[in-house]
């Protein structure tokens, strides 16, 4: 396999290594950019030249800085970034940013289907619930808000179907697993629903 890289936005100066093994010192991606270390997958490397200070662009958006110099295909470590401090929640702004339309994809397909107005679907399946007992009453009141808020803006809604699951917790021993009764840990909100508004 070739060696590559993921950058998600043109304005990113770090990409994430995709390659399942990672990369090895040497490596040279197609760009002719080259690793300068071993990075492992789902790692980030620089992608150019950053001086301390310097804003750490992923997403086209800041996520951190450089506490030091970190050079051109050197993997960007967690001990080489200073992350922000985290704002106070009645201070988070809101995203109000729209990215620009993307160009339209030739010669692709996908299993969807065709309205009678000309339009296109595709049918999926929002699965929604919590791990733990205490979170249920949380996870019913976002159920109830997707289906008064949110599912009635889509047409095409087939079906929901709320029904309670079972869990069954296992803790191994050196003498045996016990095993624990089931219980219900919240509603599971399964909706067949259009992809188009």
């Amino acid at each position: 396999m070739k060696p590559f890289y993921v950058r998600l936005h043109a304005a990113d100066n770090v990409a994430i290594i995709a390659n399942p093994e990672g990369t090895s010192k040497g490596t040279e991606f197609a760009c002719g950019l080259t690793a300068l270390e071993s990075i492992p997958q789902a790692n980030k490397i620089a992608l150019g030249d950053l001086a301390q200070g310097d804003p750490l662009v992923r997403y086209g958006e800041v996520i951190g800085h450089a506490s030091r110099a970190i050079p051109k295909g050197a993997w960007v470590r967690e001990d080489c970034v200073t992350l922000p401090s985290a704002p106070d929640l009645d201070q988070l702004p809101l995203a109000t940013a729209t990215p620009p339309p993307l160009p339209a994809l030739d010669g692709f397909a996908f299993q969807g289907y065709r309205n009678p107005d000309g339009s296109v679907g595709t049918k999926n399946v929002l699965g929604i619930m919590s791990t733990v007992q205490c979170a249920a009453p949380t996870l019913e009141y976002a159920v109830r808000r997707i289906k008064t808020e949110i599912l009635p803006r889509y047409r095409g809604v087939t079906t929901w179907s709320p029904s309670p699951r079972l869990t069954v917790a296992e803790w191994p021993s050196t003498r045996r697993a016990r095993r624990f009764p089931s219980a219900r840990c919240g509603t599971w909100l399964s909706i067949r629903i259009s992809a188009e508004k």
